[in-house]
């Protein structure tokens, strides 16, 4: 149990921004909690459900990685490339002010 809730605490950093897929983790999560609190197996299908849901909650928390891994790939392109015109910038007016001074 303390294990689903790390799991939901992890997730809720990157769940802002994935309303839908926190939406679906917390009903997964939900749902874990009444297959577990069930009476008893189910001829072995309760123990199956367990081990979709919990496969279902895996491959969330990774979706949410693998989408917070590109969102940071694309801030990072996003400051090299502020950083280059920054420098551009600053080698556009080194230039201009030396062409001042030379006149």
């Amino acid at each position: 149990m303390m294990a689903a809730g790390l799991l939901l605490v992890a997730g809720v950093a990157g769940a802002q921004e994935y309303p839908e897929m926190q939406a679906a983790q917390e009903a997964l999560q939900n749902a874990k909690e009444h297959l577990q609190e069930a009476s008893h197996d189910y001829q072995g299908h309760r123990k199956a459900a367990l081990g979709h849901v919990n496969a279902a909650l895996e491959d969330i928390r990774l979706a949410i990685a693998s989408a917070e891994k590109s969102e940071k790939k694309v801030e990072h392109k996003e400051q090299k490339l502020e950083h280059k015109d920054q420098n551009t910038q600053k080698k556009i007016q080194n230039l201009e002010q030396r062409e001042q001074n030379t006149k």
